[in-house]
C-alpha cells in the first residue's frame, strides 16, 4: 500500500498550490471557512477523500453551527465565482423556520401548556446531539393522539416518523423529532440532559403549574389500575380497589414527585418500590390525584384514553366526578 503522502494526487495538488497539503486544507477550512465539500470542489477530489485526509492529519473540523451563522458561499467571492453577495438579515432561527415551523421559544416561559409538554417530555422525550453537532428534541409514543396534541401545542408542522412492529402484540411507535438549538438549551436549563433516564432531577416547576406537569408525566409514564378482589379476612367478599402508578428508572425523581404532591394536595408519600421503578398511590390518594391533575385544563392538554379510564375507575368505586 502506498504511503498517503507519496501518492501522485498529493504531489500534484502540492505542486499546483505550492504548499503542503495539510497546511492547505487547514487554511481553507479554518481561515477561509470552506466546508469539506467546498475544499473537495476546489482540489478536484471526492468529498470523502477530504474527510479522510482531515482524519489522517488529525485536523479538527469546525462544528456545523459556525457555517449556519455565516454565508455558506462566502469562499466563492474570493475565487470570483459569484459577482453579487446575497443579503441575509436575521438569526439562525429564521434559517430553521424555512425548513419546518416550530415555536422555538416554547420552553422559555412557564405556562399551563408548557408545563404539560415538559411533564410529557420527562416521561417519553429525549434530547441528543448528532455527529455533526445539531441539537434535537424528540418525543416517542405508541399513542399518536398525544403526539398530535404536543405538535399542535408547539405550533409545529414536523412530520411523524413511524417504526413498524412486526409482532402483532406490539403497537407501531411514532416519533416527533424537532431540530432546535434554542429548545435544546432551554431544556438543559430546566435540568434535562441527553440519556436522562436515570440522571435528571425534578424541574423547579412553579406551584400553580405543577398539576399540569404531573398530568403530562401521567400521560406518558402513568397508569391507573382498578378492579375487584376477594378479601379472605372478610369471608371472600368482593372489594373494589383503585391504584395510580407513576413509572421511572430514576428513584430520586419519583421521590421528589411524592414530596411535591404531599405538599400540594396532602397525599400520603405513596408506595415507592425498593428498586425505584414505580410510585403507587392507593384509593383515597388516587381520588385526590384525579381532581388535582385534571383541574383547569382543556381537552388539548390531556390524553383522552387515560382520562376516560380514570373516570370509569372512579365511578366503579362510587366517586362522583
Amino acid at each position: 500500500m502506498h504511503i498517503l503522502e507519496r501518492t501522485n494526487r498529493f504531489k500534484r495538488i502540492e505542486r499546483r498550490f505550492n504548499a503542503p497539503i495539510q497546511d492547505l486544507i487547514y487554511q481553507m477550512h479554518w481561515l477561509e471557512d470552506m466546508k469539506h465539500r467546498d475544499i473537495a470542489l476546489n482540489l478536484h477530489v471526492p468529498r470523502a477523500t477530504i474527510t479522510r485526509w482531515f482524519r489522517h492529519f488529525k485536523i479538527p473540523t469546525q462544528s456545523c453551527r459556525r457555517f449556519t451563522d455565516m454565508n455558506l458561499t462566502s469562499w466563492l467571492y474570493k475565487t470570483g465565482q459569484l459577482k453579487k453577495k446575497p443579503q441575509y438579515d436575521g438569526s439562525d432561527r429564521r434559517i430553521q423556520a424555512t425548513k419546518s415551523r416550530v415555536n422555538v421559544d416554547f420552553f422559555k416561559k412557564w405556562s399551563a401548556e408548557m408545563a404539560y409538554v415538559l411533564g410529557y417530555f420527562a416521561a417519553d422525550g429525549c434530547m441528543f446531539i448528532n455527529p455533526r453537532g445539531s441539537r434535537y428534541v424528540s418525543f416517542t409514543s405508541t399513542d399518536r393522539e398525544i403526539l398530535e396534541k404536543v405538535r399542535r401545542i408547539l405550533n409545529s408542522n414536523h412530520k411523524f416518523s413511524v417504526k413498524k412492529n412486526h409482532n402483532k402484540n406490539w403497537k407501531d411507535a411514532f416519533t416527533l423529532q424537532i431540530g432546535s438549538k434554542d429548545m435544546y438549551e432551554d431544556l438543559i436549563k430546566k435540568g434535562f440532559m441527553p440519556k436522562k433516564a436515570s440522571r435528571f432531577k425534578l424541574p423547579l416547576v412553579p406551584k400553580k403549574y405543577f398539576n399540569h406537569f404531573i398530568r403530562g408525566y401521567f400521560d406518558g409514564d402513568g397508569s391507573v389500575i382498578y378492579g375487584k378482589f376477594k378479601r379472605r379476612d372478610r369471608n371472600n367478599r368482593l372489594t373494589f380497589y383503585l391504584s395510580t402508578c407513576f413509572a421511572s428508572a430514576n428513584r430520586s425523581f419519583l421521590s421528589d414527585i411524592s414530596k411535591r404532591l404531599k405538599e400540594n394536595i396532602k397525599t400520603n408519600r405513596g408506595c415507592l418500590d425498593k428498586k425505584g421503578g414505580h410510585l403507587n398511590y392507593a384509593r383515597l390518594d388516587s381520588i385526590k390525584l384525579f381532581r388535582y391533575i385534571y383541574r383547569d385544563c382543556t381537552a388539548d392538554q390531556y390524553l383522552e384514553r387515560k382520562y376516560k379510564k380514570f373516570r370509569e375507575a372512579l365511578k366503579i368505586v362510587g366517586v362522583v366526578v
